[in-house]
């Protein structure tokens, strides 16, 4: 079970957050805080903090100096005006209107220690934003599943994430976390840094 801490300035945004989250049965929302409290992490120990980048300013820098660890899903925000000076702990960068599946898929994946990147925010970030708390840019130890390879095969074919999706009978959303996890668990910044990383380890059917 993923502990989570909500943290938003928001009563129905976190009411509503802790409803999308629990019924999946992988997370357990600890405690949905206001970020005026200054006080996120007292006797909660989450795995991962999932924040609403409306919340307080401070908040982010806060929880960076209490617990540069843990992990943190930010919804909404710029990944390169936020990534500069992260903590250790990885990090989600989300839009405001991701899916339920796509806020427990960055959970997930954080939780594992992956740094996640909406596909419609890889623009915005850069290097250091990507891989704040690596020490050399480097790929993670962590194996590509069988779905994500067969999700890199495509994505060296060129196909969009809609056209990925189609061909594995996925959803969209399903296909965009693919490509995040695949990314960064190749240390690539791009699709194609990511194909040619791969094609340098032998991952690829050529």
């Amino acid at each position: 079970m993923i502990r989570v801490l909500v943290i938003s300035p928001f009563p129905a945004v976190r009411a509503g957050l802790r409803a999308l989250l629990e019924p999946s049965g992988e997370v357990e929302v600890v405690e949905a805080r206001e970020p005026g409290d200054g006080r996120y992490l007292r006797g909660q120990a989450p795995d991962v903090v999932l924040l609403d980048d409306i919340a307080n300013a401070n908040a982010l820098d806060t929880l960076r100096k209490d617990a540069p660890d843990v992990g943190i899903v930010l919804l909404g925000g710029s990944p390169a005006a936020v990534g500069a000076g992260a903590g250790r702990g990885a990090t989600g960068y989300l839009t405001r209107d991701a899916s339920a599946e796509e806020i427990l898929a960055a959970i997930r994946g954080v939780a594992r220690g992956l740094t996640v990147v909406d596909p419609a925010r890889m623009s915005e970030v850069s290097q250091a934003a990507i891989r704040p708390h690596a020490e050399p840019a480097s790929p993670t130890d962590e194996k590509l599943t069988q779905r994500e390879l067969e999700v890199l095969q495509l994505m060296a074919a060129g196909l969009p994430n809609k056209t990925i999706a189609l061909q594995l009978g996925i959803s969209d959303h399903t296909a965009k976390f693919h490509v995040s996890a695949v990314l960064a668990k190749l240390g690539a910044a791009s699709r194609t840094e990511a194909v040619t990383t791969a094609a340098r380890r032998g991952l690829l059917l050529l």
